[in-house]
């Protein structure tokens, strides 16, 4: 149940959009997480990208990601805006009776010109890899859907250009513990990474 539940809203295929290269993926620690991703086309010009996590696991972190799925996909395709869309999902996610009440969001406005504007809700950063190897924080926003009934969310600009790559991740990746140290892998350790790579499709 909570498998099929979260392998019904992740993204069954990778879309094409204008001369971005996309790609995401998710792998649960446990048989079910609250981790959760989607690509949503707007419009010929326009694309929305979303990453969330779910405090909890289990069941109960199944449900409130497919509220986000579903709240997600209702509020934009009505074209309300991004900030509106993000205020109405956190009062639904206070309104809940789970368990699991707090759900972190990064959603971003993609546009083909390279023009990004997102809202931060308590999500770890994403970044932005500039080709000049210049790191972008994507912080604006606001605190984790939930605790809060009242919250408001303002939006971030950020601008891609050509070999420019944009990151979103959880912090099952950043707070992951060393077997045998207990180090986390951290933030830095996820841009390095990134680097080594950035070159490749």
């Amino acid at each position: 149940m909570r498998r099929r539940i979260q392998g019904s809203i992740l993204p069954k295929r990778t879309p094409r959009y204008a001369d971005f290269d996309i790609a995401g993926d998710s792998k649960p620690a446990e048989v079910v997480g609250g981790d959760f991703y989607d690509y949503i086309p707007l419009t010929a010009d326009m694309f929305d990208l979303a990453i969330a996590d779910a405090s909890g696991h289990g069941l109960p972190a199944a449900l409130q990601v497919r509220d986000i799925y579903m709240g997600l996909r209702m509020g934009l395709s009505r074209d309300f805006k991004i900030s509106r869309t993000v205020e109405r999902l956190n009062l639904i996610i206070n309104r809940s009776k789970l368990a699991s009440k707090f759900v972190s969001l990064f959603v971003a406005e993609l546009e083909t010109n390279g023009n990004l504007i997102y809202v931060n809700a308590g999500h770890v950063p994403p970044f932005i890899l500039h080709a000049n190897d210049g790191v972008e924080l994507l912080r604006e926003g606001g605190m984790v859907l939930g605790p809060s009934p009242d919250m408001t969310y303002s939006r971030g600009f950020a601008h891609l250009e050509p070999g420019d790559m944009l990151v979103l991740y959880t912090d099952g990746i950043t707070e992951c513990h060393h077997h045998g140290t207990g180090e986390e892998f951290g933030l830095a350790r996820l841009q390095t990474l990134v680097r080594r790579y950035a070159k490749l499709p």
